[in-house]
């Protein structure tokens, strides 16, 4: 097996790990245990009716016949970029994190009735299936696009993640804990996929039967441009509307987040892993 095979193997083994160190965190240890709760609790009492009305839109995009519409979408535009390798590895991630996760729902099973919360969650909570779902969708794109546009692929995947990991929380489905664990659980399966297609091409080359076709050059400089456009108008979107929503009532934020510190810490830690997460694996997949 090559270096860089081995590389990818142990970043998804790494991903496995923090997914333990998660379980653990969210069952067992106490501190992590009140910050998950607290970062639940700071979700799920902001008192913005358009915050609950764009969550409720956002956990559309975790449902399966989303998911199903959104994976085809994407292996059809590897198969007209002339990758089948590529389409099959698009569906094979989905399929692997969608059944994966309702797997370790079951063998994760563990009830959390903390007295701090009152609202009902089924001990199936861990991973959350809409945020394994999200990222996964996320990895997908990056393992369609272009290799150009993988960064600007992780990006829209990112914001994407985040948007539907905060859902489900603002919803009361899952703990903070549960979506960092569906994050770590997609990224993991995709850094494995990415080594397994790294090393079919090592060992079997594709050639450019397919790739080398004009439909296949011109959807390659489509995909790019268009992902790079569509990368640059998210950020732009989102930096807008975070600094519409801070400047809007700034002191109203600084009370909240004062008032609600460890919610601040648990939102930090989605959003980080949102982000970090589909750029580490489009550098990966870059590499290889």
């Amino acid at each position: 097996m090559d270096r860089r095979s081995k590389t990818l193997l142990g970043m998804a083994s790494g991903c496995a790990g923090l997914f333990g160190l998660i379980v653990l965190g969210a069952y067992v240890w106490g501190p992590t245990e009140r910050l998950d709760e607290a970062g639940f609790n700071g979700f799920v009492d902001i008192n913005a009716r358009w915050v609950h009305e764009l969550s409720w839109r956002l956990t559309d995009f975790g449902d399966p016949p989303t998911v199903a519409l959104i994976t085809l979408v994407l292996a059809a535009v590897c198969l007209v970029r002339g990758r089948p390798r590529s389409a099959i590895a698009v569906v094979g991630l989905v399929a692997a994190t969608s059944v994966s996760s309702e797997l370790l729902k079951i063998l994760l099973s563990h009830p959390r009735y903390p007295s701090s919360i009152h609202y009902t969650l089924g001990p199936e909570a861990l991973p959350s299936g809409h945020a394994t779902a999200a990222m996964s969708l996320a990895m997908a794109g990056v393992l369609a696009a272009p290799r150009r546009a993988r960064f600007a692929a992780a990006v829209i995947g990112a914001v994407l993640a985040l948007g539907v990991g905060a859902a489900v929380i603002v919803v009361q489905w899952h703990f903070p804990s549960d979506v960092i664990a569906g994050y770590l659980l997609a990224t993991g399966w995709a850094l494995a996929i990415v080594a397994i297609l790294y090393e079919a091409e090592r060992r079997y080359p594709a050639g450019e039967r397919w790739a080398g076709t004009a439909l296949a050059r011109a959807t390659e400089r489509i995909a790019t441009g268009g992902l790079d456009l569509a990368a640059a108008g998210v950020v732009i979107a989102a930096v807008l509307g975070a600094g519409g929503l801070l400047f809007a009532d700034p002191g109203r934020v600084a009370d909240y987040a004062r008032e609600n510190t460890q919610f601040v810490v648990a939102a930090g830690m989605i959003a980080s892993a949102a982000l970090v997460l589909p750029v580490a694996a489009a550098a990966a997949a870059r590499r290889a």
